[in-house]
């Protein structure tokens, strides 16, 4: 049976008008519901739904790098110069402005686990090449994990 989180995060993925659907994502006010949604939103859809997710007050730092993931952005620290150069204008944005927001400490931790989706010896060849200010790409957050 799905929990309330759940059944809200489900609901809104169903919501076909965009607009309709941001202004929804705009008055969440609980960060598990965020969670879900972003963790279970498809991206083919376009950065429309992940940049209100991100721009939601209530949007946790789990949450904020559950999306940074998502949106390929290990790419980014892998090869800073390659997305920077790249011409998916939308993605290099949504990327390069998430980064620079969890870099600065936009997003707080707060309940929600996340473990990044690299294998050990991807985050052994990152460490070497990332700033101490960057390891909070690579570091486990021990929280509560969502699930949809």
């Amino acid at each position: 049976m799905k929990s309330d989180v759940e059944t809200q995060a489900a609901e809104l993925l169903d919501i076909d008008n965009q607009n309709i659907l941001l202004n929804k994502v705009a008055e969440i006010t609980d960060q598990h519901v965020l969670h879900l949604l972003g963790r279970s939103y498809n991206w083919d859809d376009g950065f429309a739904v992940p940049e209100a997710i991100i721009n939601n007050p209530n949007c946790c730092l789990s949450t904020a790098l559950e999306l940074f993931y998502l949106a390929d952005g290990a790419r980014y620290l892998k090869d800073k110069l390659d997305v920077e150069q790249s011409a998916l204008e939308l993605w290099k944005h949504f990327v390069i402005g998430l980064y620079e927001q969890i870099i600065q400490g936009r997003f707080k931790r707060n309940g929600i686990g996340f473990k990044p989706p690299l294998s050990k010896v991807e985050i052994y060849k990152l460490k070497k090449n990332l700033e101490p200010s960057e390891y909070i790409f690579i570091e486990v957050i021990e929280e509560e994990n969502l699930t949809l």
